[in-house]
């Protein structure tokens, strides 16, 4: 097993440099195991850290919505590692060359001010510094979008980035859970969504996250970067057009575009 772990984190590291997709590795597992998945991940972003010069900034929640999970056929979200090269400030510009196959989707960020060691919510939301706006930039090492749970995980949980907005508000001055979220193409509306819709309350995407990484043994440390979940949809991330998406309680929007040829 631990060769055959050793082997598909390989196989996703050239698929990133030679930007030639593979084949999905869940066959090559037994069936839903997620803590190889997660063995997976971590020695691709090992490669990165060592080859790449890169450092660790942040995390990702994904799978946060009931009816996504159903379709993936699990109980519980999924992490992914975010890498200092990854961060983006809007309004941001990327080439489609960068992508396999680029999506995105909005949701909140949370920036931490200090190490979260226990994972009671009281904790959690103490360590809070602030909540910035943000779009997730998503993509993966595979020829489509039909992955599986433990491709999904073993791929970085499909993070491939991050864009954040200007606004910072400070923990606690806003329910998170009524923050209303559009998310355009062009002057196209694709989807809206609330905060609610991230776990009941995007804090509650954090806590996962917090307890998780402290039964990994990997805290949640100070500075990092934390993206709670999609608060709308997933969406195609089309070239050579214009994505924004506006939120409400004074989060103000954030800007991406992505330039160049459509992929196939």
């Amino acid at each position: 097993m631990p060769d055959i772990i050793t082997e598909i984190a390989d196989d996703l590291y050239q698929a990133r440099t030679t930007r030639t997709p593979i084949e999905f590795v869940r066959h090559r597992l037994p069936e839903k195991d997620k803590d190889a998945a997660y063995r997976i991940s971590e020695l691709v972003t090992q490669q990165r850290e060592a080859a790449e010069g890169r450092r660790r900034v942040g995390r990702k929640v994904g799978l946060t919505n009931p009816v996504v999970q159903a379709r993936a056929g699990v109980d519980e979200p999924d992490y992914g590692i975010i890498l200092d090269n990854m961060v983006f400030e809007s309004p941001v510009e990327r080439p489609s060359s960068a992508y396999f196959h680029p999506k995105i989707e909005a949701e909140l960020a949370f920036v931490l001010k200090s190490d979260i060691l226990n994972s009671d919510l009281a904790s959690v939301e103490a360590a809070i510094d602030y909540v910035t706006p943000a779009m997730e930039l998503v993509d993966n090492r595979y020829h489509s979008y039909k992955m599986g749970i433990v491709d999904t995980i073993a791929d970085n949980a499909a993070c491939e980035g991050i864009v954040t907005g200007s606004v910072r508000i400070p923990y606690g001055e806003v329910d998170l859970k009524q923050v209303e979220m559009v998310l355009y193409r062009g002057d196209e509306e694709l989807t809206r969504g609330v905060g609610g819709n991230v776990m009941g309350d995007p804090i509650n995407a954090v806590q996962w996250l917090a307890e998780t990484s402290l039964r990994i043994g990997k805290p949640l440390r100070a500075g990092e970067i934390l993206l709670s979940g999609s608060i709308g949809l997933i969406v195609d991330w089309d070239p050579n057009v214009t994505y924004s998406a506006k939120y409400s309680h004074g989060f103000g929007d954030v800007v991406a575009h992505l330039t160049g040829p459509a992929h196939a």
